[in-house]
């Protein structure tokens, strides 16, 4: 028999990312040695190791045993090859582990099927992750960003009892660990809530000192305990009005919640919980900017209009997308990745129908949208500025995104529009560290709780138009002077909102430029800033 041992993880469990243990792991050194065990009452041969070595096997009371001893630092599979003498009653073969600890004490396991892998099988360290985004097949064709709203939606009422990417109920489990399980599973504790339930949350039934009976997960809090129904409302109880506490073998969850949904939202549903929220390939040759500091994006954030939240009544908002070509290396303008992303994104909010185009849109979707986003490489036709002049006539709103503001030799007529535009032959630019000031613009919605923010990007200056008719948000200091960054204007019935930053990928992940877009995006439709609000950090790392 020709196999490999997984050694991986003997005495620690198995944990999913961003889970934590509830106790304190040992320091390293309390491990003296690891030792794999193997018996069997007949004689046996067997090789260990790459490359192979002879192991030796020894004989006490009728049973033949041998001792590997296992590199505890290694991740990787170890080869064994056995030789087993066979005839007669069914031959057996009993494998385990020990481990000698550094006080000389000793503990012992067994070692399951799922350890023995195939000679061939390859096992990746686990820190090293996916390489790519997660495919499952059963959700093809399915959204992240309509599963979001369908896990916040008053029918499906997830929310209400869980959380999910930081936001959600208190009652049931945290979610945002299902994108680490498998479809299935998933699948069978949305259909059957009750086949496996999570110990940390078994209902409970309360018979209550007045009369009262509560069904419900609970949770602690100091002498009360909070009783949580299938409904989202938690009742908090005195430990001394319970005169009985029962637990039940039955979910609070309700059963039938994929009928109530449909086959295509409940398929939405399930790529919002086993799918991470869209992001941005990071893959420049650059190192990647470190993640922001959580205090400082929640201290942009302050003061947020909750009433934009995804569970309130909004505007509906059409909003169109436009993308081109890539025309730069690795992780520098990705249109295509990001038109992939920011519709998924922008799907995910309450109210809002998302369309994209690729280089320009159709006449239907230029009648229909509230908003259009462009970001590509620019172009200026007449044709094309007789339809944003009807666009901003009708009040739409635009956005222009890095690259997006080059008009070539049509630029001034383009800063007409947009307030400032790009001839490539007379800019001037630079890629790198960038430290923008809001002084400008901190008194304008879009600029609000915002000061001084190091980004790493591209800024242009020396662009075409007339500084005074923009109003300007953030500005970077270039060749000694402050250079407009980030800025809005209002032709028309229309408004309008311009970045320069989004040169690299890793800018539309960073949730400072991401506020300020989509604060952008919200101004621009004649919408509260904090409309979008709540996608700023979805799927991007953030420190303490």
């Amino acid at each position: 028999m020709t196999t490999q041992l997984d050694p991986r993880g003997l005495l620690y469990p198995t944990v999913q990312p961003g889970s934590k243990l509830d106790y304190e792991r040992k320091a390293d050194g309390w491990i003296k040695q690891q030792t794999l065990l193997l018996q069997s009452p007949r004689p046996f041969a067997m090789t260990s190791g790459s490359p192979p070595r002879e192991q030796a096997v020894t004989v006490m009371n009728s049973r033949h045993q041998t001792a590997v001893v296992l590199e505890q630092t290694s991740s990787s599979p170890v080869p064994i090859s056995l030789r087993l003498e066979t005839g007669g009653e069914p031959p057996t073969l009993t494998p385990s582990w020990q481990a000698t600890l550094a006080d000389g004490q000793t503990r012992t396991g067994s070692l399951p099927l799922r350890r023995w892998l195939l000679p061939w099988a390859e096992i990746e360290p686990a820190e090293k992750g996916p390489s790519g985004p997660r495919v499952i097949p059963e959700l093809a064709g399915a959204s992240w960003g309509r599963g979001r709203r369908v896990f916040f939606s008053e029918e499906a009422g997830c929310a209400k009892c869980h959380v999910a990417h930081r936001t959600g109920g208190q009652i049931g489990a945290d979610l945002s660990n299902l994108i680490h399980r498998d479809y299935p599973s998933v699948l069978r504790d949305i259909t059957q809530p009750s086949f496996a339930i999570n110990p940390d949350f078994i209902s409970y039934t309360a018979a209550l000192t007045d009369g009262r009976v509560l069904t419900g997960a609970l949770r602690s809090d100091g002498d009360k305990l909070l009783i949580g129904d299938k409904d989202g409302k938690v009742t908090a109880v005195a430990r001394s009005d319970i005169e009985e506490l029962h637990p039940s073998a039955v979910s609070v969850m309700p059963e039938g919640l994929p009928n109530k949904l449909g086959p295509e939202r409940m398929k939405d549903l399930l790529a919002f919980l086993l799918l991470e929220p869209p992001r941005m390939p990071h893959d420049a040759p650059l190192p990647v900017p470190p993640p922001r500091r959580r205090a400082e994006v929640a201290a942009v954030l302050a003061g947020a209009d909750v009433s934009a939240s995804p569970t309130g009544k909004v505007r509906p908002l059409n909003v169109l997308l436009v993308a081109g070509a890539k025309d730069h290396g690795p992780g520098e303008h990705d249109y295509p990745a990001w038109l992939r992303v920011w519709s998924e994104l922008l799907a995910g909010a309450d109210g809002v129908t998302v369309s994209t185009a690729m280089e320009w849109p159709s006449s239907e979707q230029l009648r229909s949208a509230d908003i259009i986003a462009f970001f590509q490489k620019g172009s200026w036709t007449p044709e094309r500025a007789e339809a944003i002049d009807a666009h901003l006539a009708k009040g739409g709103g635009l956005v222009y995104i890095h690259w997006a503001v080059e008009g070539g030799p049509e630029a001034p007529a383009f800063a007409q529009r947009i307030g400032l535009a790009s001839h490539a032959a007379k800019i001037k630019y630079r890629h790198g560290p960038l430290d923008l000031g809001f002084e400008t613009g901190r008194d304008h919605p879009i600029g609000r709780n915002f000061d001084k923010v190091h980004f790493h990007d591209e800024s242009y200056w020396l662009m075409l138009g007339d500084p005074s008719l923009i109003r300007v948000i953030a500005t970077g200091v270039e060749d000694g002077e402050p250079r407009p960054l980030f800025w809005c204007l209002e032709p028309n019935r229309g408004r309008v909102f311009v970045s320069i930053l989004g040169h690299y990928s890793w800018t539309f992940d960073d949730p400072m430029f991401r506020i300020l877009l989509l604060r952008g995006l919200a101004w621009s439709a004649k919408e509260s800033v904090d409309r979008f609000h709540e996608l700023a950090t979805l799927g991007v790392p953030l420190t303490d």
